[in-house]
């Protein structure tokens, strides 16, 4: 396996953290760029379609096309722009990835894409009437065409149902109920404003070292900040509710379950690293009990896994299964969780999972995409645990623990989307 790199991690202004992972393993430099701010309404439809503005380009770039022409001067440099969620985070995340100038001739390779992302954020040339009113409809239609991922649709009404009146029941995309009344310069105007005070978080990986990126990231983000209005705080583990289940009849041919749980574990927790290795377990891979048991031995399923909403503290099971057949299936799955509950485990299977987790974690460097995932995550809760430090911890797991994560495990919300 290759080598792990270094991680070191620089405060650069009030709110503005770089997170400097040195590796050699590439020959590009990816450059993360993220704006995060508390999910609430209606704040997260501005959220959302500023987001789509700020792939419009800026003043030296004024259009798409120039905008384009620019990347692909970058020796066909790699950009995008999305809004995303991480539990009741919000953030614009902005990627750019570059070559690494000790393969070129050229150098300023990075400064001027560095560069180009403070652009982004900051000069608001994309902020204007015409833009905004394309986006609003580029943004409706996205939210519309999600309703085509059946699956991904069941998942996002169950967390909806189950999260009713919480941010957790709120799509980073914002609400299009919302996006009538937003006008351009309200909307810069508050762009504005979360640039000055919410957390930016600055990830940059290659083989790079910190005297060579910290003057430059400071020339360019560090800008003047207020206050922030929002410090890092540890998630709080959701309490469960009354049991719910909730029918929605589409033009489907396989329905699609979801049954929503509240663990009581939240991330960071003295009992998390025993959720993670309980949910691989139960679903959370091929070899897993929901998978044997209801896949392949009964028949019940056409797929079925697990997965925790890392920052929620919830659980989803989900499946694509005969519509008639949900009762039984959604008694079956209770009937594994019960199991485990019991303390019903095979050593083998327990030793199985930390084979997989080992190797999951151990792998993140090699995984650009994850391993920023994972340290965004920390920092959004004001940690520093890195993959290595919880693997030590997932290692000492024992049945104990595992039964004591599984007993706090409570069903919520079960939503089947179904035919006629």
């Amino acid at each position: 396996m290759h080598t792990a790199g270094e991680l070191t991690r620089v405060q650069l202004a009030d709110g503005v953290y770089l997170h400097l992972h040195s590796i050699g393993l590439y020959k590009t430099i990816r450059v993360d760029v993220c704006l995060s701010t508390p999910l609430r309404a209606p704040r997260h439809s501005l959220v959302a379609l500023s987001s789509r503005l700020l792939a419009r380009g800026t003043h030296k770039l004024p259009d798409v096309q120039s905008l384009n022409r620019f990347i692909d001067d970058l020796y066909g440099a790699h950009y995008s722009v999305q809004v995303d969620r991480l539990g009741e985070h919000q953030f614009i995340h902005l990627c750019l990835e570059v070559i690494d100038e000790n393969f070129l001739g050229e150098k300023g390779i990075l400064a001027r894409g560095l560069t180009f992302l403070r652009d982004v954020l900051r000069d608001g040339s994309g902020f204007q009437r015409d833009y905004l009113e394309r986006e609003k409809h580029g943004l409706t239609q996205q939210i519309a065409d999600g309703f085509n991922d059946k699956l991904g649709y069941a998942q996002r009404r169950c967390s909806e149902e189950m999260c009713r009146g919480e941010p957790l029941g709120l799509s980073p995309l914002g609400n299009p109920a919302d996006f009538a009344a937003v006008q351009a310069d309200q909307l810069w105007a508050f762009h504005r404003e979360r640039t000055a005070a919410d957390r930016l978080d600055l990830f940059v990986s290659g083989d790079l070292r910190l005297e060579q990126i910290q003057p430059l990231m400071e020339s360019l983000f560090a800008w003047e900040r207020v206050v922030l209005q929002f410090s890092p705080q540890p998630p709080r583990p959701s309490i469960a509710g009354l049991r719910r289940e909730v029918f929605e009849c589409q033009a489907v041919r396989e329905a699609k379950m979801v049954l929503g749980y509240r663990t009581q574990v939240a991330y960071g927790a003295d009992d998390y690293p025993a959720l993670v290795l309980l949910n691989l377990m139960l679903g959370g891979d091929g070899p897993s009990r929901l998978f044997k048991h209801l896949r392949e031995e009964e028949g019940l399923c056409y797929y079925i896994a697990s997965h925790i909403e890392t920052l929620s503290g919830l659980l989803f099971v989900a499946a694509g299964i005969e519509a008639a057949a949900y009762p039984e299936v959604r008694d079956k799955v209770e009937k594994e969780l019960q199991a485990l509950r019991s303390g019903v485990f095979d050593p083998r299977e327990i030793e199985a999972a930390r084979r997989l987790l080992r190797a999951r974690l151990l792998g993140l460097a090699e995984d650009r995409e994850g391993f920023f995932r994972y340290q965004l995550r920390e920092g959004l809760i004001g940690g520093s645990q890195s993959p290595e430090a919880l693997w030590q911890r997932i290692e000492q797991v024992g049945v104990e623990e595992l039964t004591h994560v599984a007993g706090g495990i409570a069903a919520d919300t079960a939503f089947l989307l179904h035919g006629t």
